[in-house]
């Protein structure tokens, strides 16, 4: 059989040299990356230093060598329609190019500075071209409907953040001198206000009883008796003993060695113990162990819901995976929206809202009068 396709010689001419060494992080944009172009190319960059932008082509050297699914969810997200590999960005392709435009912050020699290259150290360059605005941007162009929608709700969840912390600030949570604390905490909390659990907290801290050891040591009545400003003080202290006795039993205390584990096991293990769901796990996750979950509780579901974003299925998972898939992964911005929420489901967001003090009031779609 004769081959119909012509011979494709391909060659780098040259290499990227930054920080990037696994999976892009939240941040990447912001990436500082020099690609160091072969000696023998360097009069080809004469004049790139006067183009404030640069298109760069390179050969994702990472990507695993398999043959790649025809069909895809774009960006792996399963709410989006299943569609031709060719319709999305996933770097899982046929031939892995990788195309991003940068900006060019300065050339000297053979090596370019730029901010914004999302590739990996190490990356083989392909190609190197400028960004001509007006040859390169496109006014009238079509995506589809799906793609608008999700791109949508993204705006509008950063733009929530963004109002929500500029008539707040940040809230700094979660408030605890150490991840056993957090922990505590986040069993107390279920189902109480906060300032009870601030109050049940201050007995166990004055009872010298704020670590693992010591409530296992603990009689199941006087730590009841401890935390009973918190409510349900019988229930929360079986599940601050199961909680003990399994940090105990199965991590040796050492809460370092726990919170280590990836995202994953971590929650898996943590809803293994009797007190512990999905809310409770994630909320150790994100706040003591810093990993990027986002938490669902009460006041995000009512916020969500009345400014008209709330998915179609109403599970946590659903909630969760529409505000992870629609704000960068980052723990720290997780961890602000999430306290952010709460504070304006504190404030204003009320089970009865007051909607004339909501800073969110101009973009709610139906704000009541009160």
């Amino acid at each position: 059989m004769v081959n119909k396709y012509p011979s494709m010689p391909l060659r780098p001419i040259g290499i990227v040299r930054n920080e990037i060494t696994q999976s892009p992080q939240p941040d990447e944009g912001k990436v500082i990356s020099e690609i160091i172009i072969d000696n023998s190319l360097t009069e080809a960059l004469d004049g790139l230093e006067g183009f404030s932008h640069i298109i760069v082509l390179y050969w994702m050297h990472q990507a695993p060598l398999v043959k790649p699914p025809t069909k895809v969810h774009p960006m792996g997200k399963r709410e989006f329609p299943l569609v031709g590999l060719f319709v999305t960005r996933s770097p899982h392709r046929p031939n892995p190019v990788g195309v991003t435009t940068v900006r060019l912050l300065q050339r000297r020699g053979n090596i370019l500075r730029v901010e914004g290259l999302d590739a990996f150290d190490g990356t083989p360059v392909i190609d190197i071209k400028p960004y001509i605005r007006g040859y390169d941007s496109v006014t009238d162009a079509k995506v589809p409907q799906w793609l608008t929608k999700a791109c949508g709700i993204s705006q509008k969840l950063q733009d929530i953040y963004h109002r929500l912390m500029d008539c707040y600030g940040q809230q700094h949570w979660w408030p605890a001198e150490g991840p056993f604390e957090m922990m505590v905490g986040a069993v107390l909390t279920q189902g109480a206000a906060w300032r009870n659990v601030e109050k049940a907290i201050a007995n166990l801290k004055a009872a010298g009883a704020l670590s693992p050891k010591v409530v296992r040591r603990l009689p199941l009545s006087e730590l009841a008796t401890l935390i009973r400003p918190s409510g349900y003080y019988n229930a929360k202290a079986l599940k601050l003993k199961s909680l003990a006795q399994w940090l105990g039993e199965f991590w040796d205390d050492n809460l370092d060695r726990l919170l280590a584990s990836d995202i994953d096991c971590l929650r898996e293990q943590l809803l293994s113990v009797h007190g512990i769901g999905q809310e409770t796990a994630d909320s150790i996750i994100l706040y003591a162990a810093g990993k990027p979950v986002f938490v669902i509780d009460a006041y995000t579901r009512r916020i969500i819901g009345r400014l008209g974003l709330a998915p179609e299925e109403s599970s946590y998972a659903a909630y969760q995976t529409l505000l992870m898939h629609s704000l960068p992964t980052d723990s720290s911005l997780f961890q602000e929206y999430h306290a952010l929420l709460v504070r304006l489901a504190k404030d204003v967001c009320r089970r009865r809202p007051l909607c004339h003090k909501c800073c969110l009031n101009s973009i709610c779609p139906s704000p009541s009068m009160s």
